[in-house]
C-alpha cells in the first residue's frame, strides 16, 4: 500500500513527459534524421510538462471538475451547472483528481531537481525554475486541502509524510531563497530551446520577478496567522524585485497539437460541452454601479450570433440593465443567450445567479442558465477563441498585493498609488483604459457599498481594504479564481452572498450573515481513498489539520477573521 503514492508519481511524471512533447523540439519533423540541435534532455521535457499540470492549466476533463465546478463556485465568479459541490458537498472523484495532479507534478519536479543536483555549474537556471514551479504547485494543493504530503527531492521517498501547512509555507520561502542566486548562475539557459519555455521564453530576469511575486503572494497569505513572518517575506519580495508591468505577466497557452482537451478550457466548456458559465449574484453586486460609468449602448451575445440566433443576441435600452456598470463587466460577460418568455418572471438581463441553489430549485425554468449573463471572453473575430492563453500571474495582482501590504503596515509605501496602478493595469487588460481616470475619481458605489475612489471611505462596505480586495478580485477573473477564494477565506473579502443551501450537517442554512467568515467553505476534503491506501499518514494529516476532515475546518492561515463591513 505504501508504495502506491510513489508509483502514482512515477506514472504521472511519465505522463507529463508525454504531453510535453508538443512544446519541446522539432524532433518529430524528421525522426530518421535528427540534427545536432535536437535536445534529448528528459529533465527539460518533464519541466515543460509540469507547466500544464495544475490549476488553471489542466486537461479539460480535470480542469472542469477541479476549477470550474469547485474553485469557481467557492470564489463565486462563475456558475457552471447543477452540481452538489456548490452546496459544499464533496465529490470523491473530483477530489482525487486535484490530489493526483499536485502529487504527480511535485514528483516530476523532484526528479528534475534530484537529477541535476551537483550540475549547477551548467543547469542552475533549470533547477531554479523547477523549484519555483514546485512551490507554485504545492502551494495550490496546500491551500486547497490543508496538510498534504510534500515529497523531498533530496531523496526518493516511498511514502512521503503529510506536512503541516505552516511547515509547508516555511519550506516554500526557503526554496524561494535559493532561486534568485541560481537564476544568476549556470552556463545553460532554462531550456535548450527558448520555445520549450512556454511561460517566459528562457528569460531568467522574468522568472526572477515571478519568483519574487510568488513570494509576495504567499507572504500575504500569512497576514492573519503570522504577521511577523508576513512582514519579513514581504520585505524580501520587494527587495528582490517583483513584476513591474504587464510585460512581466505569466501566461500559459493551450497546447497547439489539436488533441482532445487542448483548447482554452472555458471555451470548450461553454461552447462544446455543458452550456453557459454564468455570472453569480455576488459578482453582479460588485460591478453594478461602481465607478459611475454609464452603460454604453448595447452588448451582444456572441455565442447567439455564432449560432445564428440574431433575435436573441442583445441587451439594449429596451431590455433592462443597470444604469451604471464597471466597464470591464460588459467585456467579461455577454447578455443571456436566450430571452425568457416573460421578463416579469425572470428579472432583467444583468441578473446574477444566486449561489448554492438547492437541488429542488435548480430545475426550475427561472434558473435556466441561458437566461443569465454568460462568460463573454470566448469569441474573437466571430469565432470561438480556443487559443486564449491562461492567466497564471498578472502584474495587476502584484499591485494589489503591494497596496494591501502598504495599507496594513507590512511594508512602507503608498497604498493608493499601488491600488490605482492595479486598477489601471486591469482596465488595460480588459481594453477599457479610457474609463480608468473617471472610475478612480468616482464615489459611486456598488451594491456592496464599495466605491472605486480610494480616499472615499464613507458608508458601510467602503473601507480601503475592501476597495483593494474588490479590485483584486475583479482583476483575477476568471483564470486565477483560486486566489480570490484564498482571499475570501483569509479576510472574508470581497462581500459575497451566503449560498442558499449548504451541507446541513456542517452549516446552519438559516444563517445568512455575510460578515461571518465561517458561513463560507474553508477547504476541500481529502480524497477518501487515502483512508484505504494510506491511513496512517492520512490520520497524521487530519491531526495536523487541527479539526475533522470536513469542508468547514479552516486551514492554518485561515483564522476566521472578518474585514467585511458591507450591510446585509
Amino acid at each position: 500500500m505504501k508504495s502506491s503514492i510513489i508509483k502514482i508519481g512515477f506514472v504521472s511524471a511519465m505522463f507529463l513527459l508525454a504531453i510535453a512533447g508538443c512544446d519541446l523540439t522539432d524532433i518529430n519533423e524528421n525522426p530518421n534524421q535528427p540534427t545536432a540541435e535536437v535536445n534529448y534532455n528528459f529533465d527539460e521535457a518533464r519541466l515543460a510538462g509540469a507547466f500544464r499540470g495544475t490549476a488553471p492549466v489542466m486537461e479539460g476533463d480535470d480542469e472542469q471538475r477541479v476549477k470550474s465546478l469547485i474553485i469557481d463556485f467557492y470564489a463565486q465568479m462563475l456558475d457552471g451547472g447543477s452540481y452538489d459541490t456548490k452546496n459544499y458537498l464533496s465529490n470523491e472523484d473530483w477530489n482525487q483528481r486535484m490530489y493526483r495532479r499536485v502529487q504527480s507534478a511535485v514528483s516530476g519536479l523532484n526528479i528534475i531537481i534530484r537529477n541535476l543536483t551537483g550540475k549547477e555549474a551548467e543547469f542552475a537556471k533549470t533547477i531554479a525554475v523547477a523549484k519555483i514551479w514546485r512551490v507554485y504547485v504545492q502551494a495550490q494543493g496546500v491551500d486547497y486541502f490543508g496538510p498534504i504530503p510534500f515529497a523531498k527531492y533530496t531523496e526518493a521517498e516511498e511514502n512521503p509524510p503529510y506536512k503541516s501547512v505552516e511547515d509547508s509555507y516555511a519550506e516554500f520561502f526557503k526554496e524561494l531563497d535559493d532561486v534568485a542566486d541560481l537564476l544568476g548562475k549556470g552556463t545553460s539557459d532554462v531550456f535548450n530551446s527558448a520555445s520549450s519555455d512556454i511561460v517566459y521564453r528562457n528569460d531568467a530576469s522574468k522568472w526572477k520577478k515571478f519568483a519574487s511575486s510568488l513570494r509576495l503572494r504567499l507572504a500575504l497569505r500569512l497576514s492573519e496567522a503570522n504577521a511577523a513572518k508576513c512582514k519579513e517575506e514581504v520585505a524580501k519580495a520587494l527587495a528582490e524585485g517583483v513584476m513591474e508591468s504587464a510585460a512581466d505577466n505569466a501566461y500559459v497557452p493551450p497546447r497547439a497539437d489539436g488533441g482532445w482537451g487542448a483548447d482554452y478550457n472555458y471555451t470548450m466548456f461553454q461552447i462544446t460541452w455543458s452550456g453557459p458559465l454564468v455570472m453569480s449574484s455576488s459578482f453582479e453586486k460588485l460591478v453594478e454601479g461602481i465607478g459611475g460609468i454609464a452603460w454604453e449602448g448595447s452588448i451582444t451575445n456572441q455565442r447567439a450570433v455564432w449560432d445564428n440566433k440574431a433575435s436573441e443576441e442583445k441587451v439594449n435600452a429596451n431590455y433592462q440593465h443597470p444604469e451604471q456598470i464597471d466597464p470591464r463587466a460588459t467585456v467579461m460577460f455577454d447578455p443571456p443567450y436566450a430571452k425568457p418568455a416573460s421578463e416579469a418572471n425572470y428579472g432583467n438581463a444583468w441578473k446574477g445567479l444566486a449561489p448554492g441553489l438547492p437541488a429542488s430549485e435548480r430545475g426550475k425554468d427561472e434558473y435556466n442558465r441561458n437566461y443569465y449573463p454568460e462568460l463573454g471572453i470566448l469569441f474573437r473575430s466571430g469565432a470561438p477563441y480556443k487559443s486564449r492563453p491562461y492567466d497564471v500571474f498578472l502584474y495587476e495582482e502584484v499591485c494589489f498585493l503591494k497596496a494591501e501590504a502598504f495599507l496594513r503596515g507590512f511594508a512602507s509605501g503608498d497604498a493608493k498609488v499601488e491600488y490605482e496602478k492595479g486598477v489601471q493595469a486591469s482596465f488595460a487588460t480588459w481594453g477599457v483604459s479610457g474609463h480608468a481616470a473617471a472610475y478612480l475619481a468616482s464615489t459611486a458605489k456598488n451594491v456592496a457599498g464599495t466605491s472605486a475612489g480610494f480616499d472615499d471611505t464613507e458608508g458601510a462596505g467602503n473601507t480601503q481594504l475592501e476597495k483593494i480586495i474588490t479590485q483584486k478580485y475583479l482583476s483575477l477573473f476568471p483564470d486565477v479564481s483560486m486566489e480570490a477564494w484564498n482571499d475570501k477565506r483569509r479576510l472574508n473579502l470581497p462581500r459575497m452572498d451566503v449560498p442558499a443551501s449548504r451541507n446541513e450537517l456542517l452549516y446552519n442554512n438559516s444563517d445568512k450573515d455575510i460578515r461571518k467568515s465561517a458561513n463560507f467553505i474553508k477547504r476541500v476534503q481529502y480524497p477518501q481513498n487515502e483512508i484505504q491506501i494510506n491511513k496512517t499518514e492520512y490520520d497524521k494529516g487530519v491531526l495536523l489539520l487541527g479539526g475533522p476532515d470536513v469542508v468547514s475546518t479552516p486551514v492554518w492561515w485561515d483564522k476566521n477573521v472578518n474585514y467585511c463591513t458591507s450591510e446585509q
